[in-house]
């Protein structure tokens, strides 16, 4: 009797044991996808298909090859993009978006990331939004339209950090950290005033303002003389 219980509860706690282990994982190959609710640990995406991220919950998520997602709403932890796959942000939050290879993300307002981390020679276009912190590496493009970045820039290897301004003005000794630099200005496009922190020298040197202040400076003279003709 006591070999059987003793058995019993063995079998029990392997059980146990199992169904904790599971993790559960979603396979999209193909076709497309809606996500909306529920929590999963993996999702991967393959080849061309596309998904919708509208809510939910996803551990990590994986795309590869010419994958596609659209995400408006929902929590992903981890997004590893790859190949030439693409995603549009409009929403949701996402902690940790790494980019490889020629991948490409577009993220817009309303849309909320802790790291975007592009790499390799991939592509991230920042139309609005807050992104915590934007460390950039290898030859990847980053091309910055608007958007609020609380925890500033981090640069390594040769990646190219393009602003889209009207003026921009950078003190490397202001901040909220002595040393660390403040970069303060307006957007090209809205004329919004933004002020970023933690913008040290070695990220300093990966930005490309567009257009150049004293293409600017051209522009307007060039237009002062037209008045002046006239």
């Amino acid at each position: 009797m006591k070999r059987e219980m003793k058995i019993t509860f063995v079998f029990a706690l392997v059980s146990i044991l199992c169904v904790c282990n599971i993790q559960a994982e979603i396979i999209w190959d193909s076709g497309h996808h809606i996500f909306s609710e529920g929590s999963e640990d993996y999702v991967y995406m393959y080849n061309d298909a596309s998904a919708e991220i509208v809510g939910g919950e996803i551990d990590w998520m994986y795309m590869y090859n010419e994958a596609f997602a659209d995400i408006t709403g929902g929590q992903i932890w981890e997004l590893y993009m790859y190949n030439s796959t693409t995603a549009d942000i409009s929403g949701g939050y996402v902690s940790i978006l790494l980019g490889q290879d020629t991948s490409s993300v577009d993220v817009y307002a309303g849309s909320d990331i802790g790291l975007l981390r592009p790499n390799d020679s991939s592509t991230a276009n920042v139309y609005g939004g807050t992104i915590n912190h934007l460390f950039v590496l290898g030859n990847s493009t980053t091309n910055i339209y608007e958007g609020d970045f609380t925890m500033g820039f981090s640069a390594n290897d040769s990646p190219v950090i393009n602003m889209y301004v009207q003026e921009y003005h950078w003190d490397p000794d202001g901040g909220s950290s002595s040393g660390f630099g403040l970069l303060t200005g307006t957007w090209l496009n809205s004329g919004e005033a933004f002020s970023i922190d933690y913008v040290d020298l070695d990220s300093f040197d990966h930005i490309a303002f567009v257009p150049e202040p004293s293409t600017m400076l051209l522009v307007g003279l060039g237009g002062l003389v037209l008045r002046t003709k006239k």
